[in-house]
């Protein structure tokens, strides 16, 4: 079965799957940094479409893709306090680091990991 979103998972991992299709959709429309992030950014989406589709692989690329993400992001932000950018500058990367950091979080829930485990292929 193909489908974008399993309504039977709980809802932490399927607000893991929407996020992980919304930061795969705005890093690849955007083009972040580096193209080191791209194929981060295609297992983002790959992972989340797998994982709606009961896959215990895609769980995993999308669990490794959004804390690599979330690692970037929470890096460019430590980096602009260090360096004493502007307020808006750091409001900017702070802005920046939420919905990655919440992908994550979202991601390896104790619900999201359980559920997997015991349900998945």
């Amino acid at each position: 079965m193909n489908q974008w979103l399993n309504r039977s998972h709980p809802p932490t991992l399927q607000a893991a799957v929407f996020l992980g299709y919304l930061s795969a959709f705005f890093g690849l429309l955007f083009g972040r940094t580096s193209f080191l992030l791209l194929p981060v950014f295609i297992g983002l989406g790959v992972g989340a479409f797998v994982t709606a589709n009961n896959k215990r692989w895609g769980y995993v690329l999308l669990a490794v893709c959004a804390c690599i993400v979330a690692l970037f992001d929470v890096a460019d932000l430590v980096d602009s306090i260090i360096r004493s950018l502007p307020l808006e500058t750091i409001l900017l990367f702070l802005n920046r680091t939420v919905f990655p950091v919440a992908l994550a979080v979202a991601v390896l829930h104790t619900q999201s990991r359980e559920y997997q485990r015991i349900w998945f292929e």
